[in-house]
């Protein structure tokens, strides 16, 4: 299968490129190089339209990974715009060159625990999924609002199929960059060992290498029209079971489901993509940072 991959030379992109090229015809398009310089590459920007139509011809899917990947990477109408600008130029292009499916990077973030103006917000119910109320409030999540609506309006235009993956927190097994910051796994530690730093996050995450496996399963699973799906790891981020997180943390949530949440699982249900999709997380933090 021919694959065209916005933002493949990214930090996530690397991944998926790694978990695609050796099962399909990989193409990245981006503006920098991969890091794997044996993949075909495309320079372009995903806010030239032109570009991008000319980019995606006979390709069969496009999973599209650019984006600017929170809000405090530029100024909140940059954000906003090469996010939303740049997914429905994907769309487009796909759907004029009659390319068949095009997956995109979505996010946990459309649900609008971080990056909050007004007090905390407490979810309806844990764990959540995908039937949970979006409430993004600042532009990086209210832009995946945005992308998953273009998503769906293609799908009922024009019959291009789509996948949203709502990726939580990625967490990478390797040395990562972004911009002159660069980050290593050990980092991660401080998070595990400190819940009270990310408690808005739910404690969500997962390792780059499921999410890959996600993009994977989302090009090559049959049958999809629109689908939207959470992707995270099995467990929670920290060392702590999850019910007692919910007990200090979240003490005005009714609506738990025990069942669901025994141990340290994740907060953030992800049956859906498990069922649908076939995924199976293989890592956790603990692989990551190096503990057995």
């Amino acid at each position: 299968m021919k694959v065209l991959i916005t933002g493949g030379s990214g930090n996530l992109g690397r991944y998926v490129v790694e978990e695609m090229k050796g099962k399909h015809d990989v193409t990245v398009f981006d503006m920098k190089e991969p890091f794997d310089r044996s993949v075909k590459l495309i320079k372009g920007d995903i806010l030239n339209l032109q570009t991008l139509k000319d980019a995606s011809k006979d390709f069969e899917v496009i999973v599209h990974l650019a984006a600017i990947p929170a809000p405090d990477r530029a100024t909140h109408d940059v954000v906003f715009n090469v996010n939303v600008m740049g997914t429905f130029n994907v769309l487009e292009s796909a759907y004029r060159n009659k390319v068949r499916r095009v997956v995109i990077a979505s996010s946990d973030s459309t649900l609008g625990f971080l990056f909050r103006v007004t007090p905390p917000l407490m979810p309806e119910y844990l764990p959540i999924d995908e039937n949970h109320p979006l409430k993004a409030e600042d532009p990086y999540g209210l832009s995946k609002v945005v992308d998953e609506q273009l998503c769906w309006m293609y799908t009922r235009r024009t019959g291009l199929e789509t996948v949203c993956l709502r990726i939580c927190y990625v967490w990478f097994p390797n040395e990562y960059r972004y911009g002159n910051d660069v980050g290593t796994p050990q980092g991660y530690k401080g998070l595990v060992d400190n819940p009270d730093a990310w408690w808005q996050s739910l404690w969500v995450y997962q390792d780059a290498r499921d999410a890959a496996q996600a993009f994977r399963l989302g090009a090559e699973v049959p049958g999809l029209k629109h689908e939207r799906f959470f992707i995270s790891a099995d467990d929670n981020g920290t060392r702590v079971d999850s019910l007692e997180l919910i007990k200090k943390y979240y003490p005005s949530v009714k609506k738990v489901d025990k069942s669901k949440l025994k141990g340290r699982a994740s907060l953030i249900c992800t049956d859906r993509a498990k069922k649908i999709l076939g995924y199976r997380p293989k890592y956790s933090w603990k692989d990551i940072i190096g503990e057995k």
